[in-house]
């Protein structure tokens, strides 16, 4: 028997009129036995099992975008402890919270091929595509309260930016995983829509931290201009937008 904590961010304003984030925990208690899961070693020959039971090769397509999603959703776990060490940010953190439980989700669609799973294991685990509406509108919560890019930056501006920066790029190669997927009908293809808003969302959280942590994004320099190296700097915190 264990205890399963969960947290739920809840936004409200003092007396002053300032946004205060309080967040409420809340613990269930889970009997589950052994610390790890039961069946242990039937991987060990090279093969696994997918949600509908079907065995498959571990280098099939369907695993090597299962390992993905599963890396996306592991380097977030980084970048949410990162962003939570800053304390300037606890929004991000739950952000960043909630699109791990998304990655779960989007995970056990892939485990369940459209095409050789039963109408009851495809109905459990089909796609919600309000994962697509609320991401867009994290895109719009954080994009408006950031300046205007007229150059190409560099990844960096603070260790919890570069550490959204790059998680971005592993969404990317997440969402090329996927598309052998669509193109064999074995997903929905708003799965691979939402792979594709959330790297948006996450370069938007990466200047984001930028941001609040008052670092600077360093722009991009064509390669002939390196003999007078003058990196062009912007303060993200100043008043001008």
């Amino acid at each position: 028997m264990f205890k399963v904590c969960q947290s739920v961010l809840r936004v409200a304003r003092s007396s002053e009129n300032k946004l205060l984030f309080i967040r409420q925990f809340s613990l269930t208690s889970v009997d589950a036995g052994r610390g790890f899961k039961q069946g242990r070693g039937t991987g060990d020959s090279g093969q696994s099992s997918l949600y509908n039971n079907e065995r498959r090769w571990k280098d099939d397509m369907t695993f090597q975008s299962l390992g993905a999603t599963d890396e996306l959703s592991s380097y977030l776990g980084v970048c949410r402890e990162s962003a939570d060490k800053d304390g300037t940010m606890p929004d991000v953190v739950e952000t960043l919270t909630r699109l791990q439980c998304c990655l779960q989700d989007v995970g056990a669609h892939v485990a369940t091929p459209a095409n050789n799973s039963s109408e009851r294991k495809k109905k459990k685990t089909e796609f919600d595509i309000k994962m697509v509406e609320w991401i867009n509108g994290e895109i719009d919560r954080y994009g408006d309260d950031l300046p205007p890019i007229r150059q190409f930056i560099l990844s960096g501006g603070g260790l919890t930016s570069a550490h959204l920066q790059y998680s971005r790029a592993v969404c990317r190669r997440a969402e090329r995983s996927i598309v052998p997927l669509l193109r064999e009908d074995e997903v929905d293809p708003m799965a691979l829509k939402f792979l594709n808003r959330m790297s948006d969302l996450l370069f938007v959280l990466g200047r984001t931290a930028c941001m609040r942590n008052k670092k600077e994004e360093l722009t991009y320099l064509r390669p002939d201009s390196f003999t007078n190296l003058k990196w062009v700097r912007k303060s993200l915190h100043s008043d001008e937008k």
